[in-house]
């Protein structure tokens, strides 16, 4: 059964947020002022912050934040805490509105968002996804244990990666049933995501495009002073590709990298030129604009 034959489900979230501002610098860092101080980001001088979810909140559910999230085009913010799939919409709210999705049957242990709000997921070995009922389809059986979902900006593609001892595997599903392999790696790979100039993928402490077929490294970590392993991927609308630690989130300028969020990571997605945080050690979750080369261009200017 194809992915595009099963029964869809509107994971439809409206999103708002209590917005926290920087104040525009024309160079360096400065603090975006939340609620809270727990909530406070240090990000580049002209990053505009809206803050999400606060500590506060993440201790009300429970329990530890999954890795995997998605974002509509609602927007609305699709995540995993305590083992439990939330929504969170009406972001423009002082307090944005969070909701359970009653899921029958296991919980999805990896999950990604087609840009038309479909919801892929994994769970007990299959690729499925999320129908009306609450229930996920199972529809293709897995090749490797404990693999994990990333979002493609195309509708109707989602990326699979994961493998055993020196062999790892990328590959694209098409909602046509088709399997591709896009990358084989030695290394894990540890995120995944596309853009006009290709598809990306990262292990700890690389990042890789492939374009016609053939990888080529954009990056390598130095052996000093940085604040790794990769953690996740996206790349904005113009191709800018940032990528995150645990700790601080970077654009990539040329084979260097620019810190643009000093002090929180995790994992991040793109959506209509914003930038989405989700850190699950600091506990917050929020979202950075722009989401572009401008933002860069403008602390260079």
């Amino acid at each position: 059964m194809v992915l595009r034959t099963w029964q869809r489900a509107a994971v439809g979230i409206g999103i708002a947020a209590g917005l926290a501002f920087c104040v525009a610098l024309a160079v360096g860092f400065c603090v975006a002022l939340g609620d809270r101080d727990q909530t406070a980001v240090a990000v580049i001088g002209t990053a505009q912050v809206d803050q999400i979810l606060a500590p506060r909140q993440f201790d009300k559910f429970g329990g530890v934040i999954g890795s995997d999230f998605g974002v509509t085009g609602t927007p609305a913010i699709a995540l995993s805490v305590g083992g439990v799939l939330r929504v969170v919409d009406d972001l423009a709210a002082a307090r944005p509105r969070t909701r359970d999705v009653n899921i029958t049957g296991s919980q999805p242990s990896s999950l990604a968002l087609d840009p038309d709000g479909t919801m892929l997921a994994i769970a007990d070995g299959y690729l499925g996804v999320l129908n009306q009922n609450g229930e996920i389809v199972h529809g293709l059986p897995l090749p490797y244990a404990d693999m994990r979902l990333a979002p493609s900006s195309l509708e109707g593609f989602t990326y699979l990666f994961g493998g055993v001892g020196d062999d790892f595997r990328l590959y694209r599903f098409v909602a046509d049933g088709t399997l591709q392999i896009v990358l084989k790696s030695d290394e894990p790979i540890v995120a995944a995501a596309d853009g006009p100039d290709g598809i990306y993928a990262a292990t700890a402490s690389t990042i890789m495009r492939v374009k016609a077929g053939r990888p080529e490294i954009l990056f390598k970590a130095p052996d000093e002073d940085f604040a790794g392993p990769i953690r996740s991927i996206a790349i904005g609308d113009d191709g800018a590709v940032f990528f995150a630690t645990d700790t601080k989130v970077y654009v990539l300028l040329g084979p260097n990298a620019l810190s643009i969020v000093n002090d929180a990571g995790g994992a991040i997605r793109v959506r209509d030129g914003a930038l989405y945080v989700l850190d699950p050690q600091r506990k917050i979750l929020f979202r950075l604009k722009p989401a572009s080369a401008q933002l860069i261009s403008q602390v260079a200017g």
